[in-house]
């Protein structure tokens, strides 16, 4: 996917945008993937916001968070554990990068409304990320496919309703990855159509 119009995005939130330039300096570096997600990955990629982004979220497969704990920007405020908290688990650790809190999620998977949803960085979801500008360095965004099912599926109108109108903008772009999510996923027929009214074309099985 093409970058998005991202140049002054984060400028606008001097200490953020400096932590994620000290956390691309530091990651851009290692051949391990991850995407920058959250607040601030729908900031980059032109979703509405009700508040400003506050912390930052990045994301990258089990064996990748390992080895991109070792090298992480800033403080490290603990070392990765396996964290199931309601319907969710994952691979957590924290780091204090200038003045944000910077969390990386490894391995994530959710279990809400009789559906079951698994994040794949490398093979599903980085082929599909947009990029952003930050400063000088490139960043790669998780995609808002994965922002609308994982804020629907936890019940964020204020996030899955911005998210879904942003995606109508342009539905030839999500729609790929969008199919293979259904594919790849557990996901009942409810939510299914659920997602069908939000972006406005079909979600194949």
């Amino acid at each position: 996917m093409g970058s998005h119009d991202t140049v002054g995005q984060t400028e606008r939130y001097p200490q953020l945008h400096a932590a994620l330039l000290e956390t691309a300096k530091t990651w851009n570096t290692q051949p391990h993937t991850w995407l920058l997600g959250g607040s601030c990955g729908l900031l980059l990629q032109g979703v509405e916001l009700q508040q400003a982004p506050r912390d930052i979220d990045i994301y990258a497969d089990v064996a990748a968070a390992k080895e991109l704990h070792r090298t992480a920007p800033g403080r490290m405020l603990d070392e990765p554990v396996v964290d199931k908290t309601g319907p969710y688990a994952s691979l957590l650790s924290h780091y204090q990068v200038g003045e944000c809190a910077l969390e990386l999620v490894g391995g994530f998977e959710v279990w809400a409304r009789k559906s079951w949803y698994r994040i794949d960085i490398e093979h599903v979801l980085a082929p599909h990320a947009p990029v952003a500008q930050v400063g000088m360095y490139t960043l790669q965004l998780m995609p808002l496919a994965h922002e609308l099912l994982f804020n629907l599926l936890r019940g964020r109108e204020d996030r899955y309703q911005p998210i879904a109108r942003r995606m109508r903008q342009q539905p030839h772009i999500h729609q790929p990855l969008m199919t293979r999510l259904s594919q790849q996923n557990v996901w009942t027929s409810r939510f299914r159509t659920e997602v069908e009214e939000l972006v406005g074309f079909a979600w194949t099985q």
